[in-house]
């Protein structure tokens, strides 16, 4: 999802949930969550390239979301178990703090 796409949503009063995922060893991205017909679903903000973009700090993800109408999100911080005890698929765990700015 595009930040143009994000805003449109915000707009429209469809997202359900914004979050800040932030991973023990990489940077921070933003997850939407958003209705889609009778579904929920989640996607990354992406640049106009398809990659997603990553935020160096909590800073950065407040003002896009401040410019897109936005002032409520989660802060989810990913913490992967070992991953040197795991077969095909790691596990993490999810734990999410809830924001409001």
């Amino acid at each position: 999802m595009r930040v143009a796409d994000f805003k449109t949503l915000a707009g429209e009063h469809h997202i359900k949930n914004v979050n800040f995922v932030e991973s023990s060893c990489g940077p921070m991205v933003i997850e939407v969550e958003f209705e889609r017909g009778q579904e929920v679903v989640r996607d990354l903000i992406k640049d106009s390239k398809g990659n997603v973009i990553t935020y160096t700090n909590i800073t950065q993800a407040y003002d896009v979301c401040s410019r897109a109408g936005v002032h409520r999100a989660n802060l989810v911080q990913v913490i992967p178990h070992d991953e040197a005890c795991v077969g095909m698929f790691a596990e993490y765990h999810r734990d999410a703090i809830p924001l409001k700015f």
